[in-house]
């Protein structure tokens, strides 16, 4: 038996039953992982007795039009986490340094009762920008997500806010600079279904098989590759991706793919092969014929690279100085992009994780936009997200924040350690943090660890003593989505659906809902109408717009909603340019944006060219030769799972080191090895390969901070070495750091007595 795909209701929405039919003496409850991943799974929990004693997923053979929504080993993985023998059990309170682990147990009463008394002691006497707001995206669902915390502090009369996102805050920033006001990452792409339609896709810095870009996303990119598709990526590391679907791999250095688009743009118009009628109708900024009144002479892209007036022509000799790409590759991809049509460039969010982040998005925007690619089927915007639909789904309204305190979130470090005489907009008293676990996921782990003495009070609210947690003064004990009632949605690739998350058992020991526990806080510090809804009133009420027989939803578990009109964003724009114009101020595609000529510092972190410009990264520092990229590990969603050893077996935590910089420094494969600069160090083992670049070396993100009494992390965290630094947009750096890498002296054994 397969699942049943159910009978069209509602007009198209179809409700789906994706599990097998129970056995005896057991129930079968559709969910899925709640958590902060690129898919959105069928998750089946197995029922028995009140327990979960297996996990499942969608049993549907592969459909082109209705695709399996199949988990991968982490929605597996999750019946290793919710039976965790370290699951929080109840209230701790801290008895011994912040970062020791030293805690002992309290009730439920005394816990919230002291943390609403810190809450209103805070806020009277510092104002409640004092307040920090460290809560994040453990779970993303429409209810008991990150909203519940927001709700909460925004009524209380508001908090300090982390407000740039920690994977594509570059990405967010170039779309809306380049496509207008109102283009957002989830729909600027493309639908999956459209791959087979690319003569060319590019890969640059993008790869769904490592970081799950959408449930289904590989399945579609095999069939495309079946049907003759050329795919071809760039990227430091040969990934899975790449040795799955590639025809061609072409290696760069982390934080230069800027560079090599710029250089690319270079020859496309030198050697005239822009799609001139396109740009013209299209695109503002990409020559000097085609920008804004008031710009200054030179302005234009073509101006900038052809060196009209810094003097520097952007040709691909001077890009492979740069990127390690030699000269005569970046010739003939750029010829190969321009003279393939449909080409598809799919940006992964990776290289926006620099110092100039935005440069990157804003080039590769730039390149489909001259190659006539961007709104047109098999091209592509540029982006990785596919989803250009909406479902419709709402999710628990939060209000705003009464102080507008705000703080780019990869200066968190930099926030706690110097407040109000950084510039910030207050000293941090208090933090609250509800399913985040930021000081491993922050950049400068230890400047974090260290900044604490002025912050009085930190309540942290989770399923396990997270590297964050271990320093809080008080730690909740949170249900997992497994005991509990919710709602989810894709917010990757596409595959327009929702799933609902139906309880599969009792909450465990003495957990309680995040939603429940922000109740109680509120009748605490006097605040109404905190949660006036029962859970199914809510979830109802959420999806009303999208769900039209709620009870067929929560009986079968998916309803799988209609896709959109066009399989690509911005078709209409260039189907019908009149009707339909980008919401920038031009109305077209701004390759010169007219929002940053007139407003180039936004943020006040950095000024920022209003085209896209080559930046170098600043002064390379020789004691640490290698750059460092990070990316994901199959085997965590960020650090959630970091604690599973048995799924950890799925994607081992080592650092590549290509074969000649290891054999420069007497590193063998297995050799464990110090990876360290100013910031920090960690040790792991050591993976000797061919499929990173030289002078390179990589870590999985997300693995626990671990440190020893000299303060060296034993696990791999690679944020122990990345700066606290913002590009200018307000995103991440992660991959903008530099390292050098030593092979650890083993230690004599002790001569026996």
């Amino acid at each position: 038996m397969t699942g049943d795909i159910g009978l069209p209701m509602n007009g198209n929405t179809i409700y789906e039953q994706p599990r097998l039919k129970p056995r005896a003496g057991e129930t079968i409850v559709t969910s899925t992982c709640g958590h902060n991943c690129g898919g959105r799974c069928v998750v089946n929990a197995h029922v028995a007795d009140g327990r979960i004693v297996k996990i499942s997923t969608d049993p549907r053979s592969w459909s082109l039009d209705l695709p399996p929504l199949r988990a991968c080993g982490r929605g597996v993985g999750q019946l290793e986490r919710v039976y965790h023998p370290d699951r929080l059990r109840e209230p701790l309170r801290r008895t011994g340094p912040r970062g020791s682990g030293s805690f002992e147990p309290i009730s439920w009463e005394e816990a919230l009762d002291h943390v609403a008394s810190e809450l209103l002691r805070v806020g009277a006497r510092y104002g409640n920008a004092a307040i920090l707001d460290l809560s994040r995206s453990g779970s993303l669902s429409v209810l008991h997500g990150w909203g519940a915390a927001k709700r909460f502090l925004y009524m209380f009369g508001g908090c300090t806010d982390l407000w740039s996102n920690l994977s594509a805050e570059a990405e967010i920033f170039a779309l809306r600079m380049t496509y207008g006001s109102t283009a957002e990452s989830k729909i600027s792409g493309r639908e999956p279904s459209d791959y087979v339609n690319s003569k060319l896709i590019v890969m640059w810095g993008w790869s769904p098989a490592d970081g799950t870009f959408g449930t289904g996303t590989q399945q579609y990119l095999r069939h495309a590759r079946q049907q003759g598709t050329r795919v071809i990526c760039v990227d430091p590391r040969r990934t899975r991706t790449s040795s799955m679907f590639a025809d061609e791999h072409i290696f760069i250095r982390p934080s230069t793919d800027a560079a090599a688009l710029i250089a690319i743009a270079y020859v496309i118009m030198r050697e005239d092969l822009n799609d001139r009628a396109y740009c013209d109708r299209y695109v503002l900024g990409h020559d000097e014929a085609h920008l804004p009144p008031g710009a200054p002479q030179g302005a234009s892209y073509q101006s900038y690279l052809f060196g009209e007036v810094d003097g520097v022509v952007k040709t691909p000799e001077w890009a492979a100085e740069i990127t390690g790409i030699p000269a005569d590759t970046i010739g003939r991809l750029a010829i190969e992009i321009a003279t393939t049509k449909p080409t598809a460039l799919q940006g992964g969010y990776a290289p926006g994780r620099t110092s100039y982040g935005e440069q990157f998005h804003r080039a590769l925007y730039a390149l489909a936009a001259i190659t006539g690619n961007v709104g047109v089927p098999g091209g592509n915007a540029g982006t990785s997200n596919g989803a250009t639909g909406r479902s419709g789904i709402g999710s628990l309204p939060t209000g705003t924040n009464p102080t507008g305190a705000r703080v780019s979130s990869p200066l968190l470090a930099d926030l706690l350690a110097r407040g109000k005489s950084g510039g910030y907009p207050a000293d941090i008293k208090l933090m609250y943090s509800a399913g985040g676990d930021l000081f491993n996921q922050c950049p400068n782990t230890n400047k974090i660890a260290a900044s604490l003495d002025r912050v009085e009070f930190f309540v942290a609210q989770d399923h396990f003593l997270t590297p964050t947690a271990r320093y809080a003064d008080i730690v909740l004990p949170a249900t997992t989505f497994w005991e509990r009632n919710d709602v989810q949605t894709p917010w990757a690739g596409a595959l327009h659906y929702a799933i609902f998350m139906k309880q599969a058992i009792a909450p465990m020991f003495q957990c309680r809902n995040d939603i429940d526990i922000f109740a109680d806080l509120a009748r605490r510090v006097g605040i109404d109408g905190y949660n006036d809804k029962a859970e199914f009133d809510w979830l109802r009420e959420l999806t009303r717009d999208a769900v039209g027989d709620f009870e067929a939803f929560v009986d079968r578990g998916v309803a799988r909603f209609p896709p959109p009109e066009d399989a690509v964003a911005f078709a209409k724009q260039i189907r019908d340019p009149a009707q339909h114009k980008f919401s920038t101020p031009s109305g077209k595609i701004e390759v010169y944006s007219i929002a940053l000529a007139a407003n180039p510092d936004p943020y006040g972190l950095g000024r920022i060219p209003p085209i896209p410009t080559w930046i170098p990264h600043g002064d390379t520092d020789a004691r640490y030769p290698l750059r460092l990229c990070t990316p994901k590990s199959r085997a965590r969603t960020h650090s959630i799972h970091g604690n599973q050893p048995q799924l950890a077996r799925l994607d081992k935590d080592d650092v590549w080191i290509n074969a000649a910089d290891a054999g420069a420094r007497g590193i063998e494969d297995g050799d464990r090895v110090r990876i360290f600069n100013e910031r920090g160090a960690t040790v792991l083992p050591a993976h000797v390969t061919d499929r990173i670049a030289p002078g390179v070396v990589s870590i999985k993100e997300g693995a626990w901070f671990t440190p020893d009494s000299d303060g060296t992390d034993q696990r791999g965290c690679a944020n122990v070495l990345s700066d606290d630094r913002s590009a200018p947009c307000g995103a991440t750096t992660y991959n903008s750091n530099q390292v050098e890498v030593a092979r650890l002296q083993e230690i004599p054994a002790s001569p026996r007595p």
